[in-house]
């Protein structure tokens, strides 16, 4: 496996949290891929990062079942066409393939390929990819040169992305698909501004944080505490919100209890013409 630093860390550590859930008692989600892009050293820094907060983990684990309820709701409703933002090694165009329906990854030109070549040497086709940063090029330009369709709904599946990002760059982006895709649902996660500040008053999330950042090498940059800031600077119009661990109570039954950091991850969906 390659080095994790010249790849994209997070994809990986994420890939290290999903290969676990086909051992727990009761799986949220599947994705027997995950394994593919882990070894002990991603093993390792997973458990680093979490040995403080522990419960901490449980939050990862109902994000990725959030979006997959996300996905298969809006296929069942007739979505045919799912962009994935930093797609990182997300093997959900496999698990929820579906005739007549389209995936695109995009990511950095490294992690596109790396996964490609990990997917081909399995006898796996990936789905359609954009190698590039979405923040420094157009983005619908390059979906419509992929044969996305920039007039008919489209959603966009945009998972551990925004607390790595400027606020300005995630308003201008979203103003930029805004004004180039007639219809479109983006559905995204993140957390409170406390968080990013460090002022929860909690120990114990601010020594995760440190300790997250510090393995992987990344900063979180931003947070939001709703969703009003976003739909005042960019137009767009919220219809979800909540926190990952009132969406885990309601599908874990194994959910912990008693841990108020935990309501510090949030969710959301912001929608544009019809969508």
């Amino acid at each position: 496996m390659s080095d994790i630093n010249e790849i994209g860390a997070t994809a990986f550590f994420i890939a290290g949290i999903r290969e676990q859930e086909k051992g727990r008692e009761h799986p949220l989600f599947n994705d027997p891929y995950a394994e593919w892009f882990v070894n002990d050293g991603i093993r390792e820094k997973v458990r680093q990062v979490f040995a403080v907060l522990p419960e901490g983990m449980e939050l990862v684990r109902y994000r990725s079942c959030l979006f997959d309820d996300i996905i298969r709701r809006e296929i069942d409703n007739g979505m045919r066409q799912i962009v994935i933002l930093g797609a990182g090694f997300d093997m959900r165009p496999l698990v929820f393939e579906t005739e007549g329906v389209r995936f695109c990854d995009v990511d950095q030109p490294a992690v596109v390929a790396f996964k490609r070549q990990v997917l081909e040497s399995r006898g796996v086709t990936p789905c359609a990819g954009i190698p590039c940063n979405y923040l420094e090029v157009d983005l619908p330009a390059k979906l419509a040169e992929a044969r996305f369709d920039l007039d008919a709904p489209m959603l966009f599946i945009w998972e551990g992305n925004t607390m790595y990002l400027p606020e300005d760059l995630i308003y201008g982006f979203l103003r930029g698909l805004r004004g180039r895709v007639r219809s479109f649902r983006i559905a995204f996660d993140f957390f409170s501004r406390s968080v990013i500040d460090r002022t929860t008053g909690d120990a114990r999330v601010t020594a995760t944080t440190d300790a997250f950042q510090k393995a992987l090498n990344v900063k979180w940059l931003t947070g939001f505490d709703d969703l009003s800031a976003v739909e005042e600077r960019t137009g767009l119009k919220a219809a979800e919100f909540g926190t990952l661990f009132d969406f885990g109570k309601r599908v874990a039954p194994d959910a912990p209890e008693g841990v108020p950091e935990l309501n510090l991850y949030l969710y959301g969906i912001l929608t544009s013409g019809a969508a």
